[in-house]
C-alpha cells in the first residue's frame, strides 16, 4: 500500500515536501471513528499500519475523511479488502458522488519507478 502525504512544517510559508510511505496490506488495520465536531460531523476511517504479526500501531493515515452513515465507513472499508485481497468488488457504487477527498490534486506527482511498481502485479 502506498501512501502519499506532504511533511508539514509549523511555518506556514514553508515549502511542504511530499513523503511516499509503503506498507505491506497484511499490516494494515482499520479504525473507524466518530467525529462529532461543530463542522465535521460522521464516521472517518483511519489506517493503521502495526509491526507485523501484531497490534502495535507504527503510523496512522486517513483513508477517508467523514461520511456520514456508518454503513457507509464500514462499506469502503470491506471495499478496500475485497480491492486488495483481489476478491471480487459490487460493480453498483456504495457512494454516488465523488467526495472531494477521493480527487487527486493536480500537485500530487508520484515518482516515476513508484508509479510503475504500485501499477504492476507482482509476479507470482
Amino acid at each position: 500500500m502506498y501512501v502519499y502525504e506532504y511533511q508539514r512544517s509549523i511555518w506556514p510559508w514553508k515549502h511542504w515536501h511530499p513523503v511516499i510511505k509503503v506498507f505491506n496490506w497484511a499490516d494494515i488495520h482499520a479504525e473507524r471513528v466518530l467525529m462529532a465536531g461543530h463542522a465535521d460531523w460522521g464516521h472517518r476511517i483511519y489506517c493503521a499500519a502495526c509491526k507485523p504479526g501484531t497490534y502495535e500501531v507504527e503510523y496512522r493515515f486517513i483513508l477517508t475523511w467523514s461520511v456520514g452513515s456508518i454503513y457507509d465507513a464500514y462499506g469502503l472499508w470491506s471495499h478496500c479488502c475485497h480491492y486488495m485481497q483481489f476478491k471480487p468488488v459490487p460493480e453498483t457504487p456504495l457512494i454516488t458522488h465523488t467526495p472531494l477527498s477521493w480527487t487527486p490534486f493536480n500537485t500530487i506527482r508520484w515518482p516515476e519507478e513508484t508509479d510503475r511498481e504500485s501499477t504492476t502485479a507482482p509476479e507470482i
